[in-house]
């Protein structure tokens, strides 16, 4: 699956849940709290694979899955960059010390799973929008350069 195609998904599911919860008029703390990882595991099971084998993506207690992704994420399908025979299709917008590359068949992904800055509530409160896409606009605008 591409970068582009899980991130058109995504924003889908994001945006379903947010129409849920918009019928119930409740307050942006209440969306944000809905969105911890053990509540959306059991009332959102479709919202991530992970789901099912109660597995995070970081190892953190107090998990929100709010933005599931970041939006300093930055990639491009076609590739970033190409480096010593190896093409970047990820990276970083705030080189972040705690993201690192799984490379593959001289292709490189960024993995941030020791990077736990936009799964925090306090993060998603600051830089909240009830537009999945409007928060992560950066990492697809980004993908769109060819």
């Amino acid at each position: 699956m591409s970068y582009l195609h899980w991130f058109e998904a995504h924003a889908n599911k994001h945006h379903a849940v947010i129409a849920k919860l918009s019928t119930q008029k409740i307050s942006q703390e209440a969306i944000i709290a809905y969105f911890r990882f053990e509540n959306m595991r059991l009332n959102e099971p479709d919202f991530c694979p992970l789901y099912a084998d109660r597995q995070k993506c970081h190892v953190m207690e107090k998990l929100n899955c709010y933005m599931c992704a970041c939006p300093y994420f930055r990639f491009n399908d076609e590739g970033i960059t190409i480096q010593e025979g190896v093409t970047y299709k990820s990276t970083c917008a705030i080189h972040s010390r705690k993201g690192r590359y799984a490379i593959f068949e001289n292709v490189a992904h960024l993995d941030c799973s020791l990077c736990t800055v936009p799964h925090t509530e306090a993060f998603i409160a600051k830089h909240f929008d009830l537009e999945w896409k409007r928060l992560m606009q950066a990492c697809r605008e980004h993908s769109l350069k060819a």
